[in-house]
């Protein structure tokens, strides 16, 4: 127990001084920090555009990121320094400067998956620099599974209401977008003689131990990076909740593997070179297969030929208060029979005190809905329905365009008119 303490404190220790006294790490942090920030602020645009209101704001999105971070980051960081996780200190700023690039070719390649994965294969190629394969692997591995459980566990978190072409077809569609900020505690080599500087392990066997360590010429330190995690999705043929949910199944099992393979690299070194590949490979192929499939699928919030589609809800809406779900078909209201918005607006305009809604559920079974609103009334639902025109409403192709070189590209042609 004392170890698992000392070793708490150690990588808190590490964090508080990588935060306040790492001028380098300090200037990383507010930059993830600001482009994060700058990310939620084009979603809750979106999110003003359809709800009228963003659903929460930039302060609270940023206080939530950061204590999400926190958390999630000593997570990883106790299980990265009992597993012997090893990176050299040179490779942090590798891996900076190669998510930089990336941004530069589009947002969802801002992910330690692909920086880690490119540097790596940089290193087995030209032997430089010198990489910790098996170590910087399993970090990866390490940070994708903290990853799944955030999308877990944040499945029913904020998602914003779109409507695309699908098939020449108006349907409606969920654009999932999240982001975190891990700062991540690992051991490096410190230049110095003399014995290890660290000494926490417990006496528990270390899977990444590193072999480095010969007669005193090499010491064991901590060192802290900031490893931005980024999931992206759109939720066409699937409830949001579903989707996150089969998304965190997806990484969570592709975290394990590359974990497996990290560990049998550290003896069959031609395994690293297996890892590696499937570092990027495999994530990239999660990101093809979930828009695949979506784009080829049955759009789930069609626009319907009887009745009135209902997408979303706004918060704390009469909808959402009265039962109604993503999906449902407004059939009629205190027997009137529904059709468009406008028809929702005439069945309330004598702000009724008491409603009954016939609905049909995205399963086909029909119910009825009661709602009581004393003493006024109520004359609006607050939902956002899916109209039956064939025009896209709202366009996301702004949103969806998050390559800084197309952008720019596209500022000189002047075709970039975000919407």
């Amino acid at each position: 127990m004392l170890s698992v303490l000392q070793m708490a404190g150690a990588i808190a220790g590490e964090m508080l001084d990588a935060f306040f006294v790492n001028y380098f790490f300090i200037f990383l942090y507010i930059i993830v920090i600001l482009f994060i920030r700058g990310q939620y602020q084009k979603y809750s645009e979106l999110q003003n555009d359809i709800y009228g209101k963003p659903a929460k704001t930039l302060r609270e999105i940023t206080e939530k990121i950061i204590l999400t971070g926190l958390i999630a980051g000593f997570a990883a960081s106790f299980l990265a320094v009992a597993a012997g996780i090893t990176i050299e200190a040179d490779v942090v700023r590798y891996l900076f400067y190669i998510m930089c690039l990336l941004l530069i070719v589009d947002l969802r390649f801002v992910c330690i998956s692909y920086a880690a994965g490119i540097l790596a294969a940089i290193s087995l190629i030209f032997g430089y620099p010198k990489i910790n394969i098996p170590s910087l692997l399993g970090l990866v591995a390490l940070l994708q599974m903290v990853e799944s459980i955030l999308v877990y566990t944040n499945r029913n978190g904020d998602c914003v209401p779109v409507f695309i072409r699908h098939k020449d077809e108006i349907t409606g569609a969920f654009l999932i977008r999240r982001y975190w900020m891990i700062p991540v505690v690992f051991f490096t080599f410190l230049l110095q003689s003399g014995a290890t500087a660290l000494n926490l392990s417990g006496g528990w066997p270390m899977i990444f131990k590193p072999s480095a360590i010969e007669g005193g010429a090499w010491a064991l330190g901590l060192d802290c990076l900031v490893a931005v995690l980024c999931y992206s999705d759109l939720a066409i043929t699937k409830h949001p909740e579903k989707k996150c949910r089969q998304s965190a199944f997806m990484l969570f099992c592709y975290s394990a593997i590359l974990l497996v393979l990290a560990i049998c690299s550290i003896r069959i070194p031609w395994i690293g070179y297996a890892g590696v590949a499937f570092c990027v490979v495999a994530h990239e192929g999660i990101n093809l297969y979930s828009t695949f499939s979506e784009k080829r699928g049955i759009p789930l919030y069609n626009a319907v030929r009887r009745g009135l589609r209902v997408l979303d809800m706004l918060p704390d809406s009469h909808a959402r208060l009265m039962g109604l779900e993503r999906g449902d078909v407004i059939l009629s209201i205190n027997n009137n029979d529904i059709q468009t918005e406008e028809g929702v607006i005439e069945a309330l305009r004598d702000y009724p005190t008491f409603t009954w809604i016939r609905v049909s559920g995205w399963d086909g079974v029909e119910r009825t809905v009661e709602y009581r609103c004393f003493p006024g009334g109520y004359n609006t639902l607050g939902i956002v329905s899916v109209p039956r025109e064939k025009e896209v409403t709202y366009n996301t192709s702004y949103f969806e365009n998050m390559s800084i070189l197309k952008n720019i590209v596209n500022r000189f042609r002047g075709m970039d008119r975000p919407v």
